[in-house]
Parts: structure tokens; C-alpha cells; sequence
């Protein structure tokens, strides 16, 4: 279900468990106060903890994004909460956060991430907050990957980026499932043939756009912090049929959000063979 869809169900699920609620506590009263009356205070408090939490969250975070300072950040811990919201994890992380002015603090994020991005979400990554000077418990993350003074690497093709493959960013502890059997060598290679194809395919392709269908991560970082994804596309060409591709691409980690299923994009295929697909910006 898209995310559109999403907050309509989460929304009727709202209304519905509230105007069932208020009814089976009227119904509890009416037939036995106190027991009713004890039913009812413990529908109060799961309910709000199960929807008033997230929501003041939800919440703390917009109003920090539209009014608060700006500050570099760098996750230093994370941990899953165990509760999942519209089929999305909650996960929270520990922040130590840098400030322009005023020494460095350390702030705790809670929140709901897409499972497409939890990988993107580590240890060590850095990112860019914005913090209430007055209240630095919490922070809400405005970027990924990237610091101030500093601009992400968001290249339009692959240039040059097997130059800094590294077998550390690979996640060693499960591989990639993409390039099963592989050794880090082995995949350097294969990626090096998938950097040598992408250019070809942008000097001789016809741009169009594109429909997300899927996007996988693939287990593999490159030029830093930038995640490799496998794509599953619907392809929109001029006046031609559409047509159905996949393709690996690079993505700089500030832009993972344009990046998602049924996101619109650009990409260049093969006039001569359509089933050889690259992204064109990213």
C-alpha cells in the first residue's frame, strides 16, 4: 500500500477504534460502573500509549524541523523498539549532536522509518539535525549523510565510483544477497562491468521517465556512505508503449527519499535493446 493509503487506513482505524471504544465503555458503565469504569481508564491509557506517543512524536518533530537550530549530528547507538506502525519499524537511535555554538550534546530519536531505508539508518553515519536550544533532549533528523559547510555527492551517473569500493562498507556479516557466493573482489568486478555498461547506456540512451516499482538495497555502500540499490521499474518512454526494466544505480544517501516505490524518476535506456536501463539523475 502506498504511503497515501497508508495514512487513510491509519486514519478510519483511528475513528473506528475510538467510536468503538466510546461505545463498549458507555455500554461497560452503564451495565457495571466500577468494573466499566476500570475497563474504561485501561482503554484510555493503551490507546493513548499506542496512538498519543507516536502522534506527540510526530508532532515534536515538525515543529523542530520548522523552527529549530541546525547542528551537525552522528548517530553513536541504535536499538529496535519492537513496534511497528502501518507495517513501518520504530527505531531509536542516540545522537551526538554538534552545535555551531555551545558544546556538543548527545539527544535520543524515536521514530518510524520505512523498511525500504532502515539500512540507510547505522552507526556512524552522520547527518544533519535541528535542536530546541531550550530542551536538547530530542532532535529531528533533517538529512542523512551529509554535515554543514559540506554538499552530498549526488553525481548524475557512476563516474569514477568503483575508485572507492571498499570491502568494509560491504556488510560483511550477511553478504550481498544480490551477488550470492561472491567475494568483495569478485563483486568489485562485477560492479566495475555494471559502471562500464551505465556509461554507455547514458552516451547512446533515450531519456524518459520512470515509475519505482521496487527498490532493494543490495548490502553494499560506495563513495562512502552512498547505498548501491537493485531497481524494479515501469519505464513511460514519448509516445511508446510502456515498458517493464530493472537496473542497479547508485544513490547518494541525502536523495534516498526520491527513491521509493512509485516515485517518479529519470532514466536512459537502450533504444536497440530496452531491457538495458540506467538511472539518468541520481
Amino acid at each position: 500500500m502506498r504511503p497515501e493509503g497508508q495514512k487513510i487506513a491509519q486514519y478510519i482505524g483511528i475513528i473506528v477504534g475510538t467510536l468503538g471504544g466510546g461505545l463498549g465503555m458507555a455500554v461497560a458503565i452503564a451495565a457495571a460502573p466500577l468494573y466499566g469504569s476500570i475497563f474504561a481508564l485501561f482503554f484510555i491509557v493503551v490507546f493513548g500509549l499506542a496512538f498519543g506517543l507516536p502522534y506527540l512524536r510526530s508532532r515534536k518533530r515538525k515543529q523542530l524541523l520548522e523552527t529549530g537550530r541546525q547542528a551537525d549530528g552522528l548517530i553513536t547507538e541504535m536499538w529496535d523498539t519492537g513496534v511497528t506502525i502501518n507495517n513501518q519499524p520504530q527505531i531509536g537511535m542516540k545522537i551526538q549532536v554538534t552545535p555551531q555554538t555551545g558544546p556538543p550534546f548527545t539527544s535520543e530519536v524515536i521514530m518510524v522509518v520505512s523498511r525500504l531505508q532502515t539500512a540507510y539508518y547505522q552507526v556512524g553515519v552522520r547527518c544533519i539535525v535541528k535542536y530546541d536550544p531550550a530542551d536538547t533532549k530530542t532532535v529531528a533528523i533533517e538529512s542523512l549523510g551529509s554535515s554543514l559547510g559540506s554538499t552530498s555527492n549526488s553525481s548524475n551517473n557512476y563516474s569514477n565510483y568503483t575508485d572507492q569500493f571498499s570491502a568494509v562498507q560491504q556488510q560483511a556479516s550477511t553478504g550481498s544477497p544480490f551477488f550470492p557466493g561472491k567475494s568483495p573482489s569478485q563483486i568489485e568486478e562485477i560492479i566495475k562491468g555494471i559502471d562500464a555498461e551505465t556509461k554507455r547506456i547514458i552516451s547512446i540512451g533515450m531519456e524518459s521517465k520512470a515509475i519505482i516499482k521496487t527498490s532493494q538495497f543490495t548490502n553494499i555502500y560506495l563513495n562512502g556512505e552512498n547505498p548501491f540499490n537493485f531497481f524494479e521499474l515501469e519505464v513511460l518512454p514519448d509516445n511508446q508503449p510502456a515498458f517493464e526494466a530493472t537496473c542497479y544505480g547508485l544513490i547518494s544517501v541525502a536523495s534516498t527519499s526520491k527513491f521509493q516505490p512509485g516515485k517518479q524518476i529519470w532514466v536512459k535506456y537502450d533504444p536497440n535493446d530496452k531491457s538495458k536501463v540506467t538511472l539518468s539523475h541520481s
